[in-house]
């Protein structure tokens, strides 16, 4: 059984966490109330969450990926495996909503977006441009 860590990331925007996770290929479950994450084996654990991502979505050795909001903080904890977390998948959440809230940030003072260039060393470049 793979244990589960939190990991603090500032996932402020659930608008943006939920694009971001669709982005990667996730369809996120949503609950007004928190819920029990899925083991790898089907088992119920311990951790809770109100965004997961079914670990049948991930590969068929995942656990849940789950988000839990911490109302004092005012942000979503990522809860994920040491399994996914070793094969990426905490990693890929983060760059991936930092492109979103970027590429957000991005269009909302009318910038356009040129480019956007993936790397295999966790890079990412946005070339974005505005006309003044």
């Amino acid at each position: 059984m793979s244990a589960y860590k939190k990991i603090d990331c500032s996932f402020k925007d659930q608008e943006t966490l939920i694009d971001c996770l669709k982005y990667l290929g996730y369809d996120p479950v949503i609950y007004k109330e928190k819920h029990n994450l899925s083991g790898y084996q089907n088992d119920i654990r311990e951790e809770k969450a109100e965004i997961i991502v079914p670990k049948k979505q991930i590969s068929s050795a995942s656990n849940d990926l789950g988000f839990s909001y911490n109302e004092e903080k005012r942000e979503y904890t990522m809860i994920c495996s040491d399994y996914d977390s070793h094969k990426g998948v905490s990693d890929k959440v983060k760059q991936a909503y930092a492109l979103i809230a970027i590429k957000s940030a991005l269009k909302k003072h009318k910038f356009s977006i040129s480019s956007e260039i993936k790397s295999k060393d966790k890079t990412i470049t946005i070339n974005a441009g505005k006309i003044i």
